[in-house]
């Protein structure tokens, strides 16, 4: 902290933040001095261009908050085909930049992707367990997070104990044979871990004619699409907690807030088709 400032870096150093609730600098590095560039402008305009820029960056910031962090150019899609409830224009959408967003960023380990991926919807369950301190209100300091591959639709289950794994995934197995009928849960796909290896969850998959699988060792990359979606919820949780200035033990519910949001925006690897949609043919 500087004063009444924040500071925060990118990842390589080259560009910083001060940052306070109604204010925002940007610096870039030149010749190792961090440098802050301004357009010098006619006297009788300023009170009316800063009054446009930051009510612009107001709208902006309220609906990057409440699609849960969502990048740039999912809300200049959203905007520019639904009414989401807030008027923004054209310059609004490229000068925003959220100073949570850029100081939980990090570089992330890139994966090598499988070109074929299964199209039938529930037909491989990807699922895996992480764990977050401090613990919840409730007590829980993990989650277990499932992906389906086909649609990328994700749910997440608060835990306070890896063992209730399988619990979890008892209920949502059945939940989906009785929402989605003509689908069937085919195959669950997980790493080595212990909560994913019980006697309970093989004789519950054995009787309902569901293959259990899992990664070799150490090979992160054959759980990619859960992996990867780990990397994305992880650091919009923070974003979220940060911008709030919201306690850390209500990571839960900006967990389950992020899981829903994603599940009703358009993604790419679905042509920008929500995952909502892709699953269950319903608009969000």
């Amino acid at each position: 902290m500087t004063g009444r400032y924040r500071l925060s870096c990118s990842p390589d150093q080259k560009t910083a933040w001060l940052s306070k609730p109604d204010t925002v600098l940007k610096f870039e590095m030149h010749e190792n001095i961090y440098r802050l560039h301004a357009e010098r402008v006619p006297g009788v305009m300023v009170t009316a261009a800063l009054k446009e820029d930051m009510d612009s960056k107001k709208q902006m910031e309220l609906l990057h908050q409440r699609f849960g962090h969502v990048a740039m150019d999912t809300v200049k899609h959203l905007t520019h085909k639904f009414d989401v409830g807030v008027k923004l224009n054209a310059k609004g959408l490229t000068t925003y930049e959220c100073v949570a967003c850029a100081e939980v960023k990090a570089k992330r380990m890139t994966h090598a992707r499988i070109e074929k991926r299964d199209s039938k919807p529930l037909q491989v369950l990807m699922m895996d367990v992480c764990s977050i301190k401090p613990a919840t209100i409730g007590g829980c300091s993990m989650f277990l997070f499932v992906v389906d591959e086909a649609t990328r639709f994700k749910w997440a289950f608060l835990m306070q104990h890896k063992s209730e794994a399988t619990f979890h995934l008892k209920i949502l197995m059945n939940r989906l044979h009785t929402q989605l009928r003509e689908y069937k849960a085919e195959r669950l796909w997980s790493d080595q871990g212990g909560e994913f290896l019980s006697t309970e969850l093989e004789t519950y998959c054995n009787e309902h004619g569901v293959e259990l699988k899992t990664t070799n060792s150490y090979s992160p990359q054959e759980n990619g699409i859960v992996e990867r979606a780990n990397g994305v919820v992880l650091p919009r949780i923070r974003a979220m907690v940060m911008a709030t200035h919201l306690p850390n033990i209500l990571w839960g519910e900006a967990l389950l807030h992020v899981v829903e949001t994603l599940n009703n925006l358009p993604t790419k690897p679905l042509g920008l088709t929500s995952p909502r949609r892709r699953l269950f043919c319903e608009e969000p």
